[in-house]
């Protein structure tokens, strides 16, 4: 025995957004109802026409926003790529800088030791606080 319940379960592919129901269906009005279908056939020859030009335009105004995103992107890694130089740029500096210093620093500890040591060398890191 089948469970019932089981069989009204629609998947993702069977069940169509309103979208794609609106699509496929066409307006039915009264006077829709009552026409020929000579005049039904060339009503819908000339809504093609109409629909071509919506859609090229349509086309052409996507293809135009498409552009403009892809441009936006471009400036955007441009920018991205200077920014990152000037950061890799300071950084290295600043390493530099430190090394520089590190080794004056060493430089005059290495002088200083020679000397005989006195108080000032040895306090030469330390900063006095008068008042």
């Amino acid at each position: 025995m089948q469970n019932e319940a089981l069989r009204k379960i629609r998947t993702m592919r069977q069940v169509g957004t309103s979208i794609d129901v609106a699509r496929n269906e066409r307006v039915r009005t009264t006077n829709s109802l009552y026409q020929p279908e000579e005049e039904v056939a060339r009503l819908q020859s000339l809504a093609d026409r109409r629909l071509e030009q919506v859609l090229a335009k349509e086309r052409k105004r996507f293809a135009a926003q498409e552009a403009s995103v892809d441009k936006s992107r471009r400036r955007m890694l441009k920018s991205r790529d200077k920014l990152a130089a000037i950061i890799n740029k300071n950084h290295a500096l600043t390493e530099l800088r430190h090394e520089l210093q590190r080794a004056r620093w060493e430089e005059r500890d290495s002088v200083l030791s020679k000397i005989e040591p006195s108080a000032e060398s040895k306090n030469l890191h330390r900063m006095e606080l008068r008042y």
